[in-house]
């Protein structure tokens, strides 16, 4: 049976402390004589404190994780010095250009601001910011010092292809920025030095020889600069003149003042040198020490650069990263963490040679959060950089179901598949919220204006205020940054000056033509790859590719004059400052009419502008009912609009398709204790009450019963139980959660379908949970382990899973993610080994939310992954399948050991709360189950998939521990042995005894927050 009789069940403890980490920022101070410009650094020095999974004093050496990748959260950085050197404060003093060699000086202390004097190792970066060669407003970096970068002729596996057996890279060499640490490094004594480059700015070039280098790049003089029409052509002219522009391969333009001269294999790249423009030094400590700085002058008068007046790029913030990625961003060795020292060598300047792109950090890091979404990965074209492979990464924004979706007005899809249909547009996954890396203040006060103030904005978590934050929207935008998602169409055109290669290819972007090619993907387009022309695409409407009249049924007819090449600007359509419309924010944000649709900002704010209108929307809920004898549950909700002060009413300013969940715990349980509802008899599902849009202007709807709203706003719901109450605890709490929609009738009209304009997801209001009691037991909330707004936001601002019905709340999800839960109630009975299971070799497996949650977040991180149904979370495929199913990569960003990143209230530590139930691995005998009616609804009552006594679970602690420590072996030899179990049930949640605080509790030798990366959020 369903229901359950036992007594309560034993408490489990232990526990822990986190101390927090050294944490020191600089400060600023005056430099002397000419190198006194006010320093500009920004640094974070952060003490680091690595991942220790060796269980010293309990099993040493022995971590769980499965050997066959590296962990995850800091492992492999250099270790830090004893305490004297924790926490280093580096700041730049001073910077000056002396006979054409870079002197900067600095200072360097402990974390307890004591002088650090005995500093041995440093490394130095020197760039330019300079005028973009293509483009009439905007700046780049460029670094004076380089280096070639020659490589294997075979071997770089992202690059295996039919056409590439051998992982031949696209190019034998290149041209990258690089540090330089052979100058004169001196000690001036209390913590003071002085470093004298090694580099001569006035002989800043180097000559590298490779396989195919002479088609990595192409230069241009006589009047190259009028011709694009991205930027304004006359002011283009009038501040370029025809000075020489160079390019790579991938149309990645160099900025002025870099030129590039050669024949053959054989190129030599120059910088030159100008004293007028903003440099910057940036550094990094060496010997194990972590920080960086960096500081911004003009040499030619030693002054800051001041931002509106002189060129600035202060874009992004680390603290901004840091949201997702929790400290962890530690590059190249784990020396380099600022964003602003790593753009002084991941600019225009730095080629990969592998997969012939570009470095930039601008292109680089937007594709790198597209990933699977990018077009041309979807097209066949993987993206990587060396062997790292960022193909199948996936922005965190948004979590919610995949699916193509229609195209908006003429604005079809563009693209081709190999197979030749259209690229189909994607649901957004939140990549296009610009917002969360980098904001300006412009933009910031706009939407605070919208949201009413700044703590409902705060909550959005968005970036950092930087001052040329805004420059994602703003004039100085490039083709570069904005291709580098966009990459399924082509945007340069063709000047007076350029022939066009065979196929159609630009001479400027030989590269995709040639990666088209080698994957596989289509080279149907006009210039010989997968990409069509803007704006018209392929209309499927019609099924014609080609011009807006729709006179040509071929993808080369999607060319030419779409690129609006006679002396437009891109900005015509796509350039608007932010609108501070804030009597019509809801969903579809600025009117529709017209190029309104298109505006950057329209574009880019409408998933933050969906957020806020969100978060203005509150439903409340009064304590439920239940009436035994009537057999029903009574309670009254609301829904509050914050933005206008009302409370909404259905079919008057607000259309209401609220349904709701009913599960319970029965007392002494933690967790949820419901088994199936009566029509489905699968383990752990919840009975689901549906109310459609109809159901609540009738009032009336299947098993559900609605009234009001009374002059409160309140409508009181009765849910009918009688086809469950049987099933009920004699004692216990019952529990509501509302899913589905409640969504506001704006200005701007209704919602047609789950997407505003086919990319943002509905606005609707948070989800929230009421208890009710059961017998004598006086109800009381679930335990809160995690917060969807202090802690899951911070990398997901929005959940829409389940069609879109189930969102924005944990306290939702855990209803049907319980302990008893497993994907076979997803199988219809049928085995997943063999079918389904061919990547994990089991049976089942268990959707408790404490254990998938943490196994999802685990994958690729060191643990092999997970199969849940049919998706595959990232890991090393165990049953050694060649479809790749495994490589399905779910990286989490952060670190993955740092347990605050997700948990509030100490939730992560020992002991558990009592009467936590382990997750579910098997929920009947495979080997005597009746398969009778394998693959239809009656195999669930044909095995009593809902009686949890038959279940076999996990002991409580070993169910979340072993989700990350998924090596078998350690959970033979060290969980087990210290009273872990695959044997527990129901009536016994821990045979054996876990006694694991011994060494995980507090002040033991394992203590969880000691060999975790437990730090502050």
């Amino acid at each position: 049976m369903a229901r359950i009789r036992r007594s309560r069940m034993e408490q489990f403890t232990g526990g822990g402390a986190s101390p927090p980490p050294a944490i020191s920022e600089a400060g600023q101070t005056q430099g002397h004589g000419r190198m006194n410009a006010v320093v500009r650094n920004g640094m974070h020095g952060a003490m680091i404190i690595l991942l220790a999974l060796v269980l010293a004093g309990c099993l040493a050496s022995d971590s769980g994780f499965d050997e066959t990748t590296t962990g995850g959260g800091g492992g492999g950085l250099p270790a830090l010095p004893d305490e004297p050197a924790a926490g280093p404060g580096l700041q730049i003093t001073s910077a000056d250009v002396i006979n054409g060699h870079p002197v900067v000086e600095f200072t360097l202390l402990d974390g307890r601001g004591v002088p650090i004097t005995n500093l041995s190792a440093a490394s130095f970066t020197f760039a330019k910011l300079a005028p973009r060669s293509r483009y009439g407003q905007g700046y780049d970096w460029v670094n004076y010092i380089t280096r070639e970068r020659p490589v294997a002729d075979s071997g770089w596996m992202p690059a295996v292809s039919e056409n590439n057996p051998t992982g031949a890279p696209m190019f034998g060499n290149a041209i990258q920025g690089n540090i330089e640490n052979n100058g004169t490094l001196e000690n001036l004594g209390n913590g003071e030095y002085r470093y004298t480059y090694n580099l001569n700015v006035n002989q800043a070039s180097r000559t590298i020889t490779g396989d195919n280098v002479g088609q990595l790049w192409r230069c241009v003089e006589d009047a190259s600069h009028g011709s694009h029409e991205f930027s304004d052509r006359p002011q283009a002219e009038a501040e370029l003149g025809e000075a020489v522009r160079c390019t790579w391969a991938d149309g990645t333009t160099l900025p002025r003042g870099v030129r590039i001269e050669g024949s053959g294999d054989t190129l030599t790249y120059t910088v030159e040198y100008n004293e007028d423009w903003t440099h910057r030094v940036g550094m990094q400590l060496g010997g194990g020490l972590v920080a960086n700085a960096w500081y911004d002058f003009i040499p030619a008068t030693g002054d800051r650069p001041t931002h509106g007046v002189d060129a600035t790029r202060d874009m992004i913030s680390l603290d901004s990263c840091n949201t997702c990625h929790d400290g962890t961003l530690r590059k190249h060795g784990g020396n380099r963490v600022e964003p602003q020292y790593c753009v002084t060598c991941h600019n225009p300047g730095s080629v990969d040679p592998v997969s012939g792109r570009s470095i930039d950090f601008k292109q680089m890091v937007h594709k790198i959060h597209r990933g699977q979404s990018l077009p041309s990965v979807r097209a066949g074209v993987p993206y990587f950089i060396r062997n790292n492979d960022f193909s199948k990464l996936r922005f965190p924004q948004a979590v919610h179901d995949n699916g193509n979706i229609g195209h908006v007005g003429n604005y079809a899809s563009h693209g081709v598949l190999p197979n030749g249909d259209p690229i189909p547009r994607q649901a957004s996954f939140g990549v296009d919220n610009c917002v969360k890396c980098h904001i300006g203040q412009e933009t910031r006060d706009e939407l605070v204006l919208i949201a009413g103030s700044e703590d409902v904005l705060a909550r959005q978590k968005l970036a950092r205020v930087t001052p040329d934050g805004d420059n994602w929207w703003g004039p100085t935008r490039t083709v570069e940054a904005c291709s580098a998602c966009h990459d399924n169409v082509f945007w340069y055109n063709f000047s007076d000056a350029d022939v066009a290669l065979p196929g159609g290819v630009h001479p400027d972007e030989t590269l995709p033509a040639r990666l088209a090619e080698r994957f596989g993907a289509s080279t149907a387009g006009p210039r010989g790859d997968w990409r069509s022309g803007h704006r018209f695409g392929f209309n499927p409407d019609t099924g014609l590719w080609g011009s807006g009249d729709n006179t040509s049924a071929t993808i080369a007819g999607a060319i030419g004059s779409n690129l609006f090449v006679s002396g437009q600007a891109c900005g015509g359509c796509h350039n608007q400052s932010p609108a501070g419309d804030a009597a019509n924010i809801g969903l579809r944000g600025i009117e529709q009419n017209g190029n309104n649709r298109v505006r950057v900002t329209r574009a880019h704010l409408s998933f933050t502008r969906a957020g806020i209108r969100q978060d203005q929307l509150r439903i409340e809920l009064e304590p439920a009912t239940l009436d035994p004898a009537a057999e029903s549950v009574t309670f009254r909700l609301r829904v509050r609009d914050d933005a206008k002060s009302v409370y909404l009413r259905h079919d008057v300013d607000a259309t209401f398709s609220l349904g709701f969940v009913m599960g319970w715990r029965e007392e002494g349980f933690a967790d949820f204790t419901h088994s199936s509802d009566i029509n489905n008899n699968w383990p752990g599902r919840t009975t689901d009450f549906g109310c459609n849009a109809d159901c609540w202007t009738s009032g009336a709807g299947n098993n559900i019963a609605i009234s009001g709203p009374s002059g409160s706003g309140y409508y009181t719901v009765t849910l009918d139980v009688s086809s469950i109450i049987d099933t009920m605890p004699e004692n216990g709490t019952g529990s509501i959660a509302v899913q589905h929609q409640v969504v506001p009738k704006d200005a701007l009209g209704t919602v047609e379908s789950v997407w505003d304009d086919s990319r943002t997801p509905v606005v609707n209001a948070l989800h929230r949970v009421t208890t009710f009691g059961i017998g004598n037991t006086v109800p009381t909330p679930r335990r809160q382990v995690v917060d969807v707004e202090e802690t899951c936001r911070s990398c997901h601002i929005r959940f829409a899973k389940h069609g879109g019905n189930r969102r924005n709340n944990p306290e939702l999800c855990v209803h049907c993610h319980n302990p008893n839960n497993t994907d076979i109630s997803n199988q219809f009975g049928m085995p997943r080994r063999g079918l389904e299971g061919q990547f994990d070799g089991k049976f089942e497996e268990s959707k408790d939310f404490k254990r998938m949650i943490h196994h999802i977040h685990r994958a690729k991180m060191g643990a092999d992954g997970i199969q849940l149904r049919a998706l595959v979370f990232g890991g090393p495929a165990p049953q050694g399948d060649e479809d790749g199913q495994w490589d399905n990569a779910h990286h989490f960003p952060g670190s993955i050991a740092n347990c605050n990143t997700c948990h509030v209230n100490d939730s992560y530590k020992l002991p558990l709360a009592p009467g936590v139930i382990g997750s579910t691995h098997r929920s009947f005998d495979w080997e005597t189950g009746n398969f009778t009616n394998a693959g239809t609804v009656a195999f669930g009552a044909d095995n009593g998939l809902d009686n949890l006594e038959q279940h076999q679970k996990f002991s409580p602690i070993a169910s979340v521990c072993t989700s990350c420590h998924t090596n078998p072996d350690w959970f033979e030899n060290h969980i087990r042995p210290r009273g872990g179990s695959m044997s527990a049930g129901i009536d016994n949640l821990d045979p054996g005894g876990e006694n694991c605080l011994t060494c995980h509790g507090p002040g033991g030798d394992a203590d969880i927050s000691q060999v975790h990366d437990i730090r502050p959020r």
